[in-house]
């Protein structure tokens, strides 16, 4: 009997004896489970990667958190092959049988130096650091998202012209060398080149190209297309600072892309007048209201002062010759 009650007292005494810690960790359910995927927009899928956009690209994500009680909080690490910067929340929070949407920005990308058409990964790593109150040391659940992104097309003209530092005189010609360089990424034609001036009788051999309908040549990234301009500065053209400009517009944005519409470049002409007196053709003097040389009138008048003077000697000439053969 005694034996019995030894027993009995030895057996309490260890059950009471046993770590608490044992008991609490038994009381600490397992998370049911969590998930983390992409959310697509703009026409992306799984098959379609995600378009870069100039200065931020945000793509979204979102977290599901299965378990019924219990919020957990999940930290964030992103990476990716390009040399953008990646920035997004480090640590989340999401409640208990909810999905939250989260956000990854991608920026730092200079796409008008990358070819069209590139394309990037990028990952999205989440790990399970706490489920209710209690933090998770080890690291016992992960997830990995992963996406792609692309460059798209981009178009851009440059318009380089050649400065003229010499003076133009009226009534010659000149001619203006024009670049035309393609700094988009992607290959691109001119559709159109249109010259403007504000001078009153300065022309261009090609006020308008391309009237024919027909587009310029295809251009690759970085090539230039080269382009003699002839003006004609007119005899009666006035002294004066000439700013031309020069338009080029995208074929490939005519079309629906991205990038600049159109693009100019401008320069400043000096054509000075010819001088006073000098002869000018009567067919080029006839250019319009005011475009005129000055006081033609008084022009005309001027040429023909001389020949009044001539009467006096020549009357007294013929005078005195009368008078001769009458002696």
């Amino acid at each position: 009997m005694q034996r019995a009650w030894v027993g009995v007292i030895l057996c309490t005494i260890a059950l009471f004896g046993l770590p608490q810690g044992s008991v609490n960790a038994q009381e600490i359910p397992t998370p049911v489970g969590w998930e983390m995927g992409l959310v697509y927009t703009d026409g992306a899928s799984e098959d379609n990667p995600f378009t870069l956009e100039e200065g931020e690209t945000t793509i979204r994500f979102w977290i599901r958190n299965d378990n019924l009680a219990g919020d957990i909080d999940v930290a964030l690490d992103y990476d990716s092959s390009s040399s953008a910067t990646l920035t997004g929340e480090e640590t989340v929070t999401v409640g208990s049988a909810s999905n939250d949407t989260f956000t990854l920005k991608i920026s730092n990308l200079d796409l008008w130096s990358i070819p069209s058409g590139t394309t990037y990964d990028f990952e999205i790593e989440g790990q399970l650091v706490s489920w209710g109150l209690a933090p998770i040391v080890a690291p016992v659940s992960n997830q990995n998202i992963d996406g792609e992104v692309t460059v798209p097309e981009l178009y851009r003209w440059g318009v380089e012209i050649t400065e003229i530092e010499h003076t133009i005189s009226a009534g010659t010609e000149f001619n203006l060398q024009v670049d035309f360089r393609n700094i988009g990424n992607t290959a691109d034609k001119l559709q159109s080149v249109t010259i403007e001036d504000d001078c009153p009788v300065l022309t261009s051999d090609d006020e308008n190209w391309f009237d024919n309908g027909l587009e310029g040549p295809l251009i690759q990234p970085s090539e230039t297309i080269s382009s003699t301009i002839v003006f004609d500065a007119s005899s009666t053209h006035p002294t004066r600072l000439c700013e031309i400009e020069i338009t080029v517009r995208s074929t490939g944005v005519a079309n629906g892309g991205l990038g600049d519409s159109s693009n100019k470049g401008e320069t400043v002409v000096n054509v000075e007048a010819r001088p006073v007196g000098a002869q000018v053709d009567q067919d080029e003097a006839d250019v319009g209201d005011n475009d005129g040389p000055q006081n033609q009138d008084q022009v005309t008048r001027d040429n023909f002062l001389g020949f009044p003077s001539l009467l006096t000697p020549l009357a007294i000439a013929s005078a005195a010759w009368f008078q001769s053969r009458r002696n």
